[in-house]
């Protein structure tokens, strides 16, 4: 049985028991926002992370993603922004940056086939997390792009997933993002990371595309 809108709010309300969040069942999508990011600030200049939720073709298709993060409509160095983007969307795996030339806008997007599957609160979790944790360690490297024309990439010991909890909630060792584990189901517990996070959780609030 194909994924349905309110199994998609069960399963996002297990993995985050405390988040509040705007849903159109119409259109089968659910939006949010993540305050208090490490290095992220919208073209407003908030520290705020929107997030988009919704299936198509009955169910059997997940798509998350962050519209507006960043407006190239009058930035001089858009070939050095792509470069960044290309690599950013080469390296971590389940993270998609795409570039809208029509209107300069910038996304990130990740996709899950669900087929007649459904995707569970700790896979669902996962892929909000490294979203964040991608958005927010590519950031520098997208502005000074965006600035300057110089491309650059974050170090790769910055592109780790946050410490694993085992069955006893104690925080393992910390791995490199991997599509393969986010499949298993794998739950991020960054204790320091998910407060920040926290801070400032609620529904959809700046420059993105809201239901």
């Amino acid at each position: 049985m194909a994924m349905t809108i309110q199994s998609l709010e069960r399963a996002l309300k297990k993995g985050y028991p405390e988040l509040h969040f705007a849903v159109n069942r119409q259109a089968e999508a659910i939006e949010f926002s993540f305050g208090g990011n490490d290095h992220y600030r919208n073209p407003n200049g908030e520290d705020t992370l929107v997030f988009g939720l919704a299936l198509f073709n009955q169910g059997e298709y997940l798509e998350m993603r962050c519209e507006l993060l960043y407006d190239l409509s009058e930035c001089q160095h858009k070939g050095a922004v792509a470069r960044v983007l290309l690599g950013a969307s080469l390296r971590s795996q389940l993270v998609q940056f795409s570039f809208d030339e029509s209107d300069g806008e910038i996304r990130a997007s990740a996709e899950l086939v669900l087929a007649d599957g459904a995707c569970t609160p700790k896979q669902l979790r996962a892929m909000i997390e490294i979203m964040y944790d991608v958005v927010n360690a590519y950031h520098p490297h997208i502005v000074r792009a965006m600035e300057t024309g110089e491309v650059s990439f974050p170090n790769e010991e910055t592109l780790v997933r946050p410490a694993i909890s085992d069955a006893d909630g104690e925080l393992q060792s910390p791995v490199s993002i991997d599509l393969g584990e986010m499949l298993k189901g794998m739950l991020a517990t960054s204790r320091e990371r998910g407060r920040k996070m926290w801070e400032n959780a609620g529904p959809p609030k700046g420059p993105g595309r809201h239901l």
